[in-house]
């Protein structure tokens, strides 16, 4: 399960073995001896002065951002912001999954031709500090005291802000009220734990589908997949200063052994799933009344809703998700901006990042896009809370646990879980074999990581 896109042609993994790190050993090396990046420019004061009364008249913005962005941040947070500044923005867009290769290429060129890029935890902590502009003491603290805190949270690495996000979007849980009643199940009631989820699993699969859906079909989506149950055990995967990994654990097995028996000793998980690398896919299938129950973004709630693209209408309800030892865990999909730390028009830059966060734009976030929004105050809107009732399963989410790991060395180490969670689902080892397996070698990528990047 991942909101961002998949992972394109080779596996992270396998891409560096064969380009002998070429790519990868040139954004390391630029982690211990940046060069100075262009001071903040003075394009506001300079624009007031003119007269104009926009304060970046004339002025040119260069955004960087994904396809899934096109319709909802090009389409209409855009135009609001070129209205009310004057400046003209240029778009540049490229698939989620081939957002991290982009970045190793602006580190390595110390690019400077966008000014503000599309962001997520993961690319937060890889690129942060050689990439993106600390934006610690530039944010008004008032702007950013309004924001939820996981997903600002989410943004920091060890300490300095780099992003600021547009969400707070966290996977829930969704189902079929149908397919529950035609199963004997009570269509208004959700499991509420692992135990039960699988007694619900087993009466909904069958005459050729399956109860669920989990991604494995890349190292992202895969991780995610892992780490949406491992974070109901209460267990912790990383240490505070992401140096160790913690798999090799009664949470890790406990997480790992859940996520056989859904595809193996109970085989209640379509194996399909294997081949299925993000959740807007995994979407589509729920969507098309073909399965009960998922892990689902809020997103979904929305689109299941839409006559033109389901055929569910009226027929699902979400919830929290249901856990192994807690009551409930999840997976954060947050998502945001960042400057360029390479731009020579930071002003302009940061203009945008406090437009993403602005009442008028978190209203179309929840609205529009059907994301949870990261502005706090959103929620307490009466048309958001009526169009969008899958808020209070949010609300009620973000009790439990919902790191996503990011790090940056997080697409290698989810190609390490996937590579040995297959092999464990085909029946070439144990789940105690795949945890320790995986330790080891996880464990070598992250030493790695720091002996070169300090």
């Amino acid at each position: 399960m991942s909101e961002q896109q998949p992972q394109h042609g080779l596996s992270r993994r396998r891409f560096l073995t064969l380009a002998g790190l070429t790519v990868a050993g040139g954004a390391l090396s630029a982690c211990t001896a940046m060069p100075a990046a262009p001071a903040a420019s003075t394009g506001s004061t300079e624009a007031e002065s003119a007269g104009s009364g926009l304060p970046f008249a004339d002025q040119e913005l260069n955004i960087f951002s994904a396809q899934h962005h096109n319709e909802n941040v090009k389409g209409l947070w855009v135009p609001m912001f070129e209205e009310k500044t004057g400046a003209k923005v240029n778009w540049i867009e490229v698939g989620g999954g081939d957002v991290d290769a982009k970045y190793a290429v602006f580190v390595a060129s110390q690019d400077s031709s966008v000014d503000t890029m599309y962001t997520w935890e993961t690319l937060n902590a890889k690129y942060g500090r050689t990439l993106m502009e600390d934006i610690t003491e530039q944010m008004d603290p008032a702007l950013m005291d309004g924001l939820v805190a996981a997903p600002r949270k989410a943004l920091n690495f060890l300490g300095k802000q780099y992003g600021v996000p547009f969400d707070s979007n966290m996977a829930i849980f969704m189902w079929n009220k149908e397919i529950y009643e035609a199963a004997g199940l009570d269509p208004e009631k959700a499991p509420e734990s692992w135990a039960e989820f699988i007694e619900y699993s087993k009466p909904t699969t069958g005459d050729g589908k399956y109860a669920t859906l989990f991604t494995m079909g890349d190292a992202n989506s895969g991780f995610v997949t892992y780490v949406s149950l491992f974070n109901s055990t209460g267990g912790q995967l990383f240490s505070d200063d992401l140096t160790q990994l913690q798999l090799e654990t009664d949470e890790g097995l406990l997480a790992m052994q859940s996520l056989y028996d859904a595809f193996v000793t109970d085989a209640v998980a379509d194996p399909a799933g294997v081949t299925v690398a993000s959740s807007i896919e995994q979407g589509k299938i729920f969507r098309a009344g073909n399965m009960a129950h998922y892990y689902a973004f809020p997103n979904h709630y929305t689109l299941a809703q839409d006559p033109e693209q389901s055929q569910v209408v009226d027929k699902v309800q979400t919830g929290i998700i249901p856990g192994l030892t807690l009551r409930s865990g999840s997976v954060n999909g947050f998502e945001g901006y960042a400057i360029n730390r390479f731009s020579p028009n930071k002003d302009l830059a940061l203009a945008w990042l406090e437009h993403t966060i602005s009442p008028e734009v978190q209203s179309l976030v929840a609205l529009n896009w059907g994301r949870p929004p990261a502005l706090s105050a959103t929620f307490d809107d009466p048309a958001v809370a009526e169009k969008s009732p899958q808020f209070a399963s949010v609300k009620e989410q973000g009790g439990y646990p919902s790191p996503r790991y990011g790090s940056p060395f997080y697409f290698d180490v989810g190609a390490v879980f996937v590579e040995h969670m297959l092999a464990m689902m085909d029946g070439n080892m144990t789940p105690e074999e795949a945890v320790t397996t995986i330790q080891g070698e996880a464990q070598q990528i992250i030493d790695d990581y720091w002996a070169k990047a300090g």
